[in-house]
């Protein structure tokens, strides 16, 4: 397998991000990033601009977020606009008429500046086809209990206010995988916005890339041929072949989640006929958690671990590092007969 790092979920000045294209790109460089993701509101000027493509040894993969009254959705893949004006299951399935991807952005996402409740939250979850979710947003991790009374100490320590994914996004997650494949991803919602009265930014993007990243696990190698690698990457995507890692904590590359024989991926879906072997990989040693069908089944401190799954089941690992959440790898899917 090979495996690239990326940002996903990044704003621009095409449409509310303070940079321009160039300096996202240096920015993801020094950040040393494989690819990011653009992901500006309800455009793909990037994209008709020729951004998309290699830029030295980064990808940058244009997307955009559907921004429709009813909640954000981020589409990847598509060859054209999605048009945010219509009711959320129209989004979903002009996605999937153009054989895109869809991820719905901050689920659960909301905060408090002052006293009215700024609500971003999905507003449908009867709607099915999507690809899956961004578990884990990173601004909306920062902002949720974002005030603008505690401005400076938000601004000044940012990694104080992390405490992980949504638990409703948790909790609903692991509820849609229990009957088809949900993709998790980590989304750093990046647009570096800039006051400068106070001469501050919130969030350079060189920072921000240096937080939560999604790994790809993909069984070609990137060419250098944007045509044949972008394509690569979704797919991962799409099987769900990826984890999300706070790699500020740590970097969390070689993380794998597989079975013994490596049959298996973290993101495949298999019948269950017997007990399966399945192992975990770390960098280094953390509070691992062994989650099936949502409840933890084991924890344990270590870099490495295996264990039998004895029964059909949906089985992912959680790490915890320095008492802070670190690493969410997609699942496993055992599934039973009945199921498949």
């Amino acid at each position: 397998m090979f495996e690239y790092s990326g940002a996903i979920h990044i704003h621009s000045k095409y449409s509310d991000g303070s940079g321009s294209i160039p300096c996202i790109l240096e920015d993801a460089k020094k950040a040393e990033l494989d690819f990011i993701t653009l992901t500006d509101h309800n455009t793909l000027s990037a994209r008709v601009a020729r951004w998309e493509g290699w830029h030295g040894n980064l990808l940058l993969m244009v997307g955009e977020e559907v921004s429709s009254r009813k909640g954000h959705c981020l589409a990847l893949g598509t060859k054209q606009r999605v048009s945010h004006r219509q009711p959320p299951a129209g989004i979903i399935d002009d996605i999937q008429i153009q054989d895109g991807l869809s991820f719905i952005a901050h689920p659960h996402g909301s905060y408090r500046p002052l006293i009215k409740r700024k609500n971003h939250a999905w507003r449908d979850w009867t709607i099915t086809g999507f690809t899956g979710l961004e578990l884990w947003s990173y601004m909306f991790d920062w902002i949720k209990d974002f005030h603008y009374l505690r401005f400076y100490q938000h601004y000044r320590y940012p990694e104080r206010f992390i405490e992980g994914p949504n638990p409703q996004t948790l909790q609903l997650w692991d509820q849609f995988c229990q009957t088809s494949r949900c993709v998790a991803i980590g989304g750093v919602d990046a647009h570096a916005r800039k006051y400068p009265i106070v001469g501050f930014t919130v969030f350079p993007y060189e920072q921000t890339f240096r937080t939560l990243r999604t790994h790809i696990l993909t069984h070609e190698a990137f060419s250098k041929n944007a045509s044949k690698d972008i394509p690569i990457a979704l797919q991962s995507l799409r099987q769900g072949h990826c984890f999300i890692g706070y790699d500020f904590l740590h970097n969390t590359t070689h993380t794998r989640f597989q079975s013994v024989d490596k049959t298996l991926l973290m993101g495949d879906e298999h019948v269950f006929e017997h007990p399966i072997e399945l192992e975990i990989y770390v960098p280094i040693s953390a509070d691992l958690t062994v989650i099936k069908d949502g409840q933890p089944l084991e924890s344990l401190f270590a870099s490495k671990h295996r264990f039998e799954a004895k029964t059909p089941g949906v089985y992912r690992i959680e790490a915890r590092l320095q008492n802070k959440p670190w690493i969410y790898t997609n699942p496993i899917y055992l599934r039973s007969g009945a199921q498949t």
